[in-house]
């Protein structure tokens, strides 16, 4: 059985981890802060792909929504 995420909670996920992250650099726990944006450029990615899978399901329930009504 897949376990599904909705958009939004990727999102908050993805926002979370990256808050976390920038929070690691500023304190010195992961190394210089020079490197906190090399680190997070992934979350753009997970964002981005979040993003377009929502405006996929999203056209796809209007698409039904349209031909059922």
């Amino acid at each position: 059985m897949p376990i599904s995420f909705s958009p939004t909670s990727i999102a908050y996920l993805v926002i979370a981890i990256s808050l976390a992250v920038q929070l690691g650099f500023a304190f010195g726990v992961f190394g210089p802060a020079w490197l906190s944006p090399v680190f997070t450029l992934p979350a753009l990615a997970i964002i981005a792909w979040a993003w377009r899978r929502a405006e996929r399901q999203r056209a796809a329930s209007q698409a039904f929504a349209a031909l059922v009504i």
